[in-house]
């Protein structure tokens, strides 16, 4: 490795160590954010009185009468935007990680490119130098195929627990134009 070996660990090393920083940073935030699609969930199946349209003549009526408001979800919208906005922010740092690889192969590369006017010495320096700078881009590669994936399954649970909000305020909706319906029949 030369005198430049240990710039070669460092990099490696911190790239290494930040893969995991990363993937246990996403897994906690992906399981706060499961905890709320698990309070949103429960609280979207126990409420009562979904209001429904009658096809036949058109009119909206409601299963029971019970009254129903958004602010139902909203302390688990506002948990659910704070854990999301930290999730997020964490899926945004895998693009460093063929940066930081890039960055190494940079840096093992330029010894042994300082090093091609000694001779025979000089070319084993490089040889050296570029088998050892590609493994940093390997390592950052994988590290982003890795995490890619991992924030690909987990998407799921952020769709589903939007689905819940989406679909909160449709009911909310729907019983407010009932409302209004009914006003205007009185």
């Amino acid at each position: 490795m030369g005198k430049f070996g240990l710039s070669f660990y460092l990099i490696n090393a911190v790239i290494i160590l930040g893969g995991f920083v990363v993937l246990f940073a996403l897994n906690t935030a992906h399981n706060r954010i499961k905890k709320n699609k698990e309070e949103a969930r429960k609280l979207y199946n126990t409420v009562k009185g979904k209001p429904i349209v009658d096809i036949s003549n058109g009119m909206m009526s409601m299963l029971e009468e019970t009254a129903y408001g958004p602010e139902k979800m909203d302390s688990v919208r506002e948990k659910y935007n704070e854990n999301s906005t930290g999730y997020f922010a964490w899926t945004q740092t895998i693009s460093i990680f063929p940066l930081a690889g890039l960055l190494g192969t940079v840096i093992g590369i330029i010894p042994g490119l300082g090093a091609i006017n000694q001779g025979a010495e000089g070319m084993d320096i490089l040889y050296s130098s570029l088998s050892t700078a590609l493994y940093s881009t390997l390592f950052g590669l994988i590290w982003s195929i890795i995490l890619k994936a991992v924030v690909a399954y987990q998407s799921h649970t952020i769709s589903d627990i939007e689905d819940y909000f989406e679909e909160d305020d449709r009911k909310y909706n729907m019983a407010l134009n009932l409302k209004r319906v009914k006003e205007d029949q009185t």
